[in-house]
């Protein structure tokens, strides 16, 4: 006798219950929310490899920003497909990392790789290993990536500032208008090591990317791929011999390719916009006087495949009083054995380059047009020097000495030259503050300043630490405004005739001279005195009386 199903049903409820908690697993197994360890993200021809939060916090990114990483390098591998260099084939590995305590996502950087590690963006050994806090941008991954293609195209290498050059002018086409300028412009070109700048830009042979695009804005992008393609086809060449075999057969010598290009640095003769109106760097300044003479001479010794630049300041600003036109002549004492062609940029609207001309050591060039008045641009001269280990040898240290002479016309009034449009002066991006500092002065000129009676001629010398405006008064007189630059200012007012009799004395509130900087933006800065009297008229001597 089988017992009724009612007995039953309590036990086989309890059974049901009991097989359903063996199955189902706790919260945590049903919904694991994974803090550490290292993920991938995969493309068509990268996987990039990144922390979670508590694997390495420092170089933790998300999914999203890993997208974006591989993202970018994918765009710049198809731009460089597209302008016809060989593609790597194979899969490749990015890292993203914390160099400061060298915590690696995927793999190792290169041994003997130069220390400290978070002095780089990236680093490129088996992998790309990319800094999480500074090597995540485009222009970084389009660098990275087109040493991809280089290796592909010379798998045994080549010269590492073409190597280096090559990339920073792929990545700044890449990024359309972003490069970089040199901290100094007079390094040696074909340089890469911690002697060959300032920067790490400098250091690591970037710079070269000015000369790649000088190359392709004068014979095409192609010319640029010749280099890459030369450099594949002759592993033991020098850089220098792989460049100097793609220019050669379009006309100049390799010196002469080098001479051109910096003279499309003295002007900023490019049409790329990173580079277009930009002036050089100097490294030498002259201010030509307002009178006739010769000029300060200036000697700067420049190193094989390097140049130096110097600037030619005009003299009195027209705000301080009439200015003239001159004629200048300039001579450049050159270094034996360095064959080289200085140029001139007079840097005003619609002028060009002129090149000097050279006899034997000497190089000249003369009557050129000038003006002393203060508001005018400045001048620039090249002192290139172009030797080479194509052609050697390789000249170092080699002093090129600047002098000339200006005539004044003081017969011939002139104005201030106009600056051709575009101009853009180099120099490191830094925060601002958010008023306009007004530049700090510095008075040569004794406590008391004599003016003669007959000229009524108040002049001084003040050093201003930047760009500014002067404004003086004389006691309750207003004497007006002048221009200041950085450096020395040359500054002259002719008083009025009715403060004569007021400045005969030589203590009283008639006689301060206050002088105050101003901001170009109008921010008023310190003050600094001086007294001014007239020099004292010579009594006439008594006349002898005769005697009878």
């Amino acid at each position: 006798m089988t017992r009724s199903s009612r007995f039953l049903l309590p036990f086989a409820l309890v059974a049901l219950a009991a097989s359903l908690a063996v199955g189902v697993p706790r919260a945590a197994a049903i919904d694991p929310f994974p803090t550490t360890g290292v993920v991938t993200l995969a493309s068509d021809h990268f996987t990039v490899h990144y922390f979670r939060d508590l694997g390495c916090p420092e170089a933790a990114i998300t999914q999203e920003r890993a997208g974006d990483v591989l993202g970018m390098a994918e765009r710049a591998y198809s731009f460089y497909s597209a302008m016809g260099y060989t593609a790597p084939v194979a899969m490749t590995d990015i890292s993203v990392d914390d160099f400061t305590i060298g915590c690696f996502a995927f793999g190792f950087v290169p041994v003997g790789t130069p220390p400290p590690l978070d002095r780089w963006d990236a680093i490129l050994g088996s992998e790309v290993h990319v800094s999480a806090s500074t090597g995540l941008g485009y222009h970084v991954l389009a660098h990275e990536v087109f040493h991809l293609f280089e290796q592909t195209a010379a798998p045994a290498g080549m010269d590492p500032w073409l190597t280096e050059g090559l990339a920073e002018w792929a990545a700044v086409r890449a990024d359309s208008a972003v490069g970089g300028l040199e901290l100094n412009p007079d390094r040696t070109m074909d340089c890469v090591g911690s002697e060959c700048g300032d920067s790490e830009f400098d250091k690591n042979g970037y710079p070269g990317w000015m000369l790649f695009q000088y190359l392709a804005e004068r014979f095409g992008d192609a010319k640029v791929k010749s280099v890459l393609d030369a450099a594949a086809a002759n592993p033991g060449w020098a850089g220098t011999q792989v460049l100097s075999s793609v220019v050669q057969p379009l006309g100049p010598t390799l010196g002469k390719f080098f001479e051109d290009y910096t003279t499309a640095r003295l002007t900023g003769n490019f049409t790329f916009l990173v580079l277009a109106g930009v002036l050089p760097k100097t490294q030498g300044t002259i201010i030509v006087g307002s009178s006739s003479g010769d000029i300060s001479p200036v000697t700067l010794a420049v190193n094989h495949l390097a140049v130096r630049f110097v600037d030619l300041a005009h003299g009195v600003d027209t705000d301080t009083g009439p200015c003239y036109s001159a004629l200048l002549d300039l001579k450049v004492a050159l270094p034996a054995g360095v064959a080289a062609t200085p140029y001139y940029s007079a840097n005003v609207k619609g002028s060009v380059p002129q090149a000097f001309t050279v006899s034997g050591n000497t190089a000249t060039l003369k009557s050129i047009p000038w003006n002393t008045c203060g508001g005018s641009p400045h001048a620039y001269v090249s002192l290139p020097n172009e030797s080479n280990d194509v052609a050697p040898p390789a000249l170092d240290g080699r002093e090129f000495t600047l002098t000339g002479t200006v005539a004044v016309n003081k017969t011939k009034p002139a104005a201030a030259s106009e600056a051709p449009p575009g101009t853009k002066v180099p120099g490191a991006v830094i925060q601002v503050p958010t008023t306009d500092p007004a530049p700090a002065l510095t008075l040569h000129a004794p406590e008391l300043i004599r003016v003669s009676t007959k000229t009524r001629l108040l002049r001084f010398i003040v050093f201003s630490s930047g760009d500014g405006t002067l404004k003086a008064t004389l006691g309750s007189t207003w004497l007006g405004s002048a221009g200041l630059h950085a450096g020395n200012n040359d500054i002259r007012y002719v008083l009025p005739t009715q403060l004569i009799r007021s400045l005969r004395k030589t203590n009283t509130p008639a006689n301060v001279l206050m002088l105050t900087s101003y901001a170009p933006g109008g921010t008023q800065g310190a003050s600094v005195t001086r007294r001014v009297a007239m020099k004292p008229v010579p009594k006439p001597p008594k006349p002898k009386k005769r005697r009878g």
